[in-house]
């Protein structure tokens, strides 16, 4: 007998069911791409973009995110 031992992490997916789900598909891979999710990405950005430190990248950064969410707000709306 081996004394090799695996300890997996608790969150680990181990169902075969749902490891197949993942493998085939079971993400969205067209999100994102819409206007109203490209808006919520521009927020998340604009948000995180406080973290930087420099604040001359910060200012472009956000200056990007409000160009985004602006533009796709408009999409939603029309």
């Amino acid at each position: 007998m081996s004394e090799f031992t695996v300890h997996l992490p608790v969150a680990t997916v181990t169902n075969p069911i749902l490891l197949w789900l993942f493998e085939h598909g079971w993400e969205d891979l067209s999100w994102g791409k819409m206007p109203i999710n490209q808006a919520a990405l521009g927020l998340v950005l604009h948000d995180l973009s406080t973290k930087v430190a420099d604040r001359a990248l910060q200012e472009q950064i956000q200056g990007i995110a409000t160009k985004l969410v602006s533009e796709n707000a408009q999409r939603v709306v029309k």
